[in-house]
């Protein structure tokens, strides 16, 4: 918990650098409440999430709460009702948003998405006439606030951002504001990934929030590349060995050891061995079986085995219910 508090405490003074406010994404830790709680105390004011029963379950916290994927037309009450801020790219869903914000007597925040070439969510930059309507409608509507524009980085297309990026979305934004003579207070100007460019590329004023999920969980950044001023050993996945024999396959002999998962569809790359001169053969529904024939510790039977966990792991294993949880300060 240490670390991940440390993590979070870092993120948001290198962002305050630079005069950028920070999302806390927490749709890895599966609503986690004891995490999430200690996230907040950081100083996080937006909790981000994918999850709308974990956002629903944050609704003691006082903080805002951003759900970062389009709203289903079936759960937009629930979103109006359980968050404050909504990445959309639907005019239709917005007017539904609306229809709703009105019924709750609530004015809702929207950050309208821009794809950029990332083949995310998004009106596509070059459609300005498109952008130019929604925001037309958008104006009338007593009960949306356009809080900003927002774009994605680093997923489906593989986009990475760039200044040139940057400054394709600044002028989206300042365009409409001459066309409608507006403000558009925030840019939300993708994830960790932009995080780890801070010092590689200019990154423009007008960058005033990122949605950071991967930095305050385990580290990491752009293609999983860990910060130096991070703790990536947050989380740990320990089980014990239950089987350790000598055994030779294709004329090899090897020392292998069998330890417990009882995970349906774990994959190799989730788990990373703290022992580095262990290795993962193979992954079954009920096994791991490892390669230690080169480990320079001490291997018994019923000894613990300890592994550090990818971005995707750790989501796997917060979401499983066949995981027991402990949670160490």
């Amino acid at each position: 918990m240490k670390k991940i508090r440390e993590n979070t405490i870092r993120v948001i003074e290198k962002c305050k650098e630079k005069n950028i406010k920070v999302a806390a994404v927490t749709k890895v830790f599966a609503g986690d409440f004891k995490i999430i709680e200690n996230i907040i105390n950081c100083g996080i004011d937006i909790l981000a999430d994918s999850r709308l029963l974990n956002l629903k379950k944050f609704n003691t916290f006082s903080v805002e709460k951003m759900l970062i994927r389009i709203p289903m037309k079936s759960e937009i009450e629930n979103v109006v009702k359980y968050t404050n801020i909504s990445l959309v790219s639907e005019l239709e869903t917005i007017k539904e948003i609306n229809e709703y914000a009105n019924n709750y007597n609530k004015v809702y925040d929207i950050i309208l998405m821009i794809d950029i070439g990332d083949l995310r969510e998004g009106v596509y930059f070059e459609n300005y006439d498109e952008l130019y309507f929604y925001v037309k409608e958008i104006l009338k509507m007593k009960n949306i606030n356009l809080r900003g524009l927002g774009t994605n980085f680093s997923c489906f297309g593989g986009v990475i951002p760039t200044e040139d990026k940057f400054n394709t979305l600044i002028n989206i934004k300042y365009k409409l504001e001459k066309d409608f003579n507006i403000e558009i207070k925030e840019i939300s100007g993708g994830s960790s990934g932009t995080l780890s460019l801070f010092e590689k590329i200019n990154i423009p004023k007008e960058i005033n929030q990122l949605r950071c999920g991967a930095s305050i969980a385990l580290g990491i950044g752009l293609n999983d590349m860990p910060f130096d001023y991070l703790h990536q050993d947050t989380c740990e996945f320990v089980t014990e060995f239950v089987e350790i024999k000598n055994k030779t396959f294709k004329g090899v002999t090897k020392k292998i050891g069998i330890c417990v998962i009882n995970i349906p569809e774990l994959k190799k790359e989730y788990l990373v061995p703290l022992d580095k001169k262990v290795k993962i053969i193979d992954i079954n529904d009920d096994y791991i079986v490892l390669d230690i024939t080169n480990s320079e510790n001490r291997l018994n039977l019923n000894d613990p085995v300890k592994f550090n966990l990818s971005y995707g792991g750790l989501l796997f294993m917060m979401n499983s219910p066949y995981i027991k949880k402990h949670y160490i300060e």
